[in-house]
């Protein structure tokens, strides 16, 4: 049974395969959006098709076991056909020629990362305003202080900054720092980068209690078995004709859109105040696989170089290479 497992992950013609198989999965995950909502996929494909990608988990395929069981199974082979390839050549007493075997050992730490990234890696994107705070996966929170538009004379775009600070349960860990797109925030384990920014609709409802709900853009509430959505607001340049656009959604469908007045009601709501503000943009990210796949490359670098090295040598001793 041993022996036939062994033979069986040595195999060539599996990774043959399973090289084929998880390059036809990656192609899949450029072809179906990936991590949207069950209703995109109802909507945007045939029950049918709908279901499958839901049940095989291909609206996520990176994390899917159609995605992870080829690749652990690739790194298995790669894993038998190193140590086989070692203990064979020292049976033998051949030469030792540690090139490959740094490269083999690179693909290992490689594929090592890429799991850890697929089943560990944390993301939250959020549009802020200065003084507003984003939760973090971890305990973590992160607050716009401030941000500046910087532009060159002409008026075309020259930096967006954004002054943010980093806290974890209370305790402030990065007091100020200046993100820019190139010039990300790298610490404890996390990288905040700088996406954009843009003009974000923002409304204040006030329930019959007397207690205020502000809502931005694409947030909403429901309401008699409908969704109410903030969309954006109209006429904001004169005063007295700006309006509040919602959107009326029933069983994932946009039944109506409603434009309400300051002063008017939506749902159980009262519109008490609306406004356009600039925000800005950003995303955090928490990948523990990053380490070990910067690892893995330079591992294999260090294998390639030292192949090449060794084939220069061999050619030097033999005029007939």
């Amino acid at each position: 049974m041993v022996k036939a497992l062994y033979r069986f992950f040595r195999s060539l013609r599996l990774a043959v395969v399973l090289s084929l198989l998880i390059a036809a999965v990656s192609i899949l995950a450029t072809v179906i959006p990936q991590r949207r909502e069950a209703a995109f996929y109802a909507h945007t494909l045939s029950p049918f098709l709908a279901g499958i990608v839901l049940a095989a988990g291909l609206d996520d395929v990176f994390r899917s076991v159609v995605f992870l069981a080829p690749v652990g199974l690739f790194a298995a082979s790669l894993a038998v056909c190193t140590a086989d390839r070692l203990l064979s050549r020292a049976r033998r007493r051949a030469r030792r020629r540690h090139g490959p075997d740094l490269i083999h050992a690179g693909l290992l730490l490689l594929i090592a990362g890429a799991m850890a990234s697929a089943l560990a890696r944390q993301e939250a994107t959020g549009y802020l305003a200065p003084g507003e705070a984003a939760a973090l996966p971890r305990g973590y929170a992160l607050e716009l202080l401030s941000f500046r538009d910087e532009r060159y004379e002409d008026g075309r775009p020259r930096a967006w900054v954004s002054t943010v600070r980093l806290s974890r349960r209370g305790q402030v860990l990065v007091p100020s720092f200046a993100l820019e797109v190139n010039r990300p925030l790298r610490t404890h384990g996390l990288r905040v980068y700088q996406l954009a920014y843009a003009e974000q609709a923002r409304a204040v409802l006030v329930d019959p209690g007397g207690v205020r709900h502000p809502i931005s853009s694409g947030e909403g509430f429901r309401w008699e078995g409908s969704l109410l959505v903030l969309e954006a607001l109209e006429g904001m340049e004169a005063p007295h004709t700006e309006r509040a656009v919602f959107e009326q959604w029933e069983d994932r469908r946009r039944t109506a859109v409603l434009r309400v007045a300051p002063g008017e009601r939506i749902g159980p709501f009262v519109v008490e105040e609306l406004a356009a503000h600039t925000v800005s943009g950003l995303r955090a990210v928490r990948d523990p696989g990053s380490g070990p796949v910067l690892l893995a490359l330079i591992v294999m670098s260090a294998g390639l170089g030292l192949t090449f090295v060794q084939k220069s040598k061999d050619r030097q001793g033999d005029p007939q290479q």
